[in-house]
């Protein structure tokens, strides 16, 4: 049997998120995957002491798992551009400066700042072509724009939120210096 619990966020919530892990793996829920990319999924185990991290690195190679798992930290939860590792409590943190912390950031905020103004981009040119062919009188044509502008506003949405939450994170990371 499975438990499921809200993602808060990995580009917002980060801290709290492994904060819900490492309560959850106390109380022999270990977190074992992502549903739907807004619920953990924890599979019942023995009560561990855990603590977990995530990783923006977005080429994540064997050689780069190896090094991390020469730390003592192994990947639980991966996905394109992100990883949440997990290891044993009192592990050598995952970041031991704040240099190398604010660099992953910055690359995983460059990245989905790209793929926001992408989408950004697409959805203004659909609308801006749904309203010109909708003053033509091709309205049929004119409603796939609209429908093409719905969809890409769903990957600006995906994309937007993140690059945000990544600003914020930064943004939090510096002041704390």
């Amino acid at each position: 049997m499975a438990k499921y619990r809200v993602c808060g966020g990995l580009a917002m919530a980060v801290e709290r998120d492994m904060e819900l892990l490492k309560d959850m793996s106390a109380k022999g829920w270990h977190v074992c995957g992502l549903s739907g990319g807004l619920l953990y999924r924890f599979e019942q185990g023995a009560p561990r002491d855990f603590d977990y991290a995530v990783s923006f690195v977005l080429d994540f190679t064997p050689d780069v798992q190896e090094l991390f798992r020469a730390g003592g930290w192994h990947p639980v939860v991966t996905g394109s551009g992100w990883q949440v590792l997990r290891a044993e409590a009192g592990a050598t943190p995952l970041f031991t400066d704040e240099e190398s912390k604010e660099e992953s950031l910055r690359a995983i905020r460059a990245r989905t700042g790209r793929w926001a103004l992408v989408w950004t981009i697409l959805s203004a040119a659909l609308l801006a072509a749904e309203a010109f062919l909708d003053a033509q009188g091709a309205e049929v044509v004119a409603a796939a724009c609209l429908v093409g502008a719905v969809a890409s506003g769903a990957g600006l949405v995906c994309t937007a939120l993140p690059f945000l939450g990544y600003s914020f994170s930064l943004r939090r990371l510096r002041s704390g210096r």
